[in-house]
């Protein structure tokens, strides 16, 4: 067993500006030149700009249009717009039928608390309402690999709620952080438990609804923070415990020089072994982490850790 560290004390979740960016394309940082989609938000309405190419808009169209015979273009947004439609599906529709989507009562006045995007497709938590229903989750964009959690691979074009992270389950144990992969999605809820949707690795069955990550929630693991790359998804807990898997040649995944590359289930990251991580973040061939380094305990850990010397970077 591992040694349980004393629990890195959360201080709720400050009204903080968030921004997060996608893909690289046109038009996608709010000037007209240029990342895939940005959101800002501060429990507020959010406002996005960027590609529209596959809905990660969420205004309800691509735009597509030819530029030439052999070339679209889309209604990219060059600056930022307040996204204030959401939707869900039909209950009633069953077999062949499509789902008809509905408006959600009194939907522009959904502020968001958490939000994350992958390389073409978006997730967010609703924050806490005074009228006490439990928080929503919200996703669209590119439907791939049902990174989306809709059971379907189809793209949306609104933001659309996830209705599996519904019920009498997430009543006590409501969603508060949402975090997005090249190709997958995490929900984090408020008891650090994660539920993953889409594939993250070339093998393996894409998983098309949110599933309970059960090999930490079944381990008595609280998750505080966690992340997707292009190949890779992280996760790290209030006990200092950090794992990750999926395909890193890069040595992304953290297993350190000459140990193996990829790993199809979590895997504990030894060299993180009892640094408390308060934040991560995946790229497509790197990771990075934020260490707590305010104790001897902290200190201690952090001290068997390699350093990078400015010298050894190359520019």
């Amino acid at each position: 067993m591992r040694p349980v560290r004393r629990q890195h004390q959360h201080r709720g979740h400050h009204q903080v500006p968030q921004v997060r960016v996608g893909r690289w394309r046109q038009g996608q940082r709010g000037r007209g030149d240029c990342p895939s989609i940005v959101w800002r938000t501060v429990h507020r309405p959010a406002h996005l700009v960027g590609l529209a190419e596959f809905g990660q808009l969420g205004n309800g169209e691509t735009g597509e249009y030819f530029i030439a015979a052999n070339k679209l273009g889309f209604a990219n947004a060059t600056k930022f717009e307040r996204r204030s439609v959401f939707v869900q599906s039909d209950e009633n529709a069953t077999g062949g039928k499509k789902a008809e989507m509905t408006n959600i009562p009194n939907c522009s006045q959904i502020a968001i608390a958490s939000i994350s995007c992958g390389k073409n497709h978006t997730i967010a938590v609703e924050a806490p309402t005074t009228s006490g229903h439990v928080p929503r989750v919200f996703s669209f964009g590119c439907g791939d690999y049902g990174c989306l959690g809709h059971g379907v691979q189809a793209d949306e074009y609104y933001p659309r709620l996830i209705s599996t992270l519904r019920g009498p389950l997430f009543a006590s144990n409501y969603p508060v952080r949402a975090e997005a992969g090249s190709s997958c999605s995490m929900v984090i809820t408020q008891q650090g438990h994660v539920y993953y949707m889409g594939k993250h690795r070339q093998v393996g069955e894409a998983t098309m609804r949110p599933a309970l990550i059960d090999a930490l929630a079944n381990n008595a693991h609280v998750v505080a923070s966690c992340s997707g790359g292009a190949q890779t998804v992280f996760c790290t807990t209030k006990n200092a415990v950090t794992v990750s898997w999926g395909k890193g040649d890069t040595g992304e995944l953290g297993y350190g020089r000459g140990n193996q590359k990829s790993s199809a289930q979590p895997k504990f990251v030894e060299k993180l072994d009892a640094c408390m991580v308060t934040d991560l973040a995946c790229g497509y061939g790197h990771t990075l982490f934020l260490i707590k380094d305010e104790d001897a305990e902290d200190k201690k850990a952090i001290k068997k850790m390699t350093k990078l010397e400015t010298e050894q970077v190359t520019l």
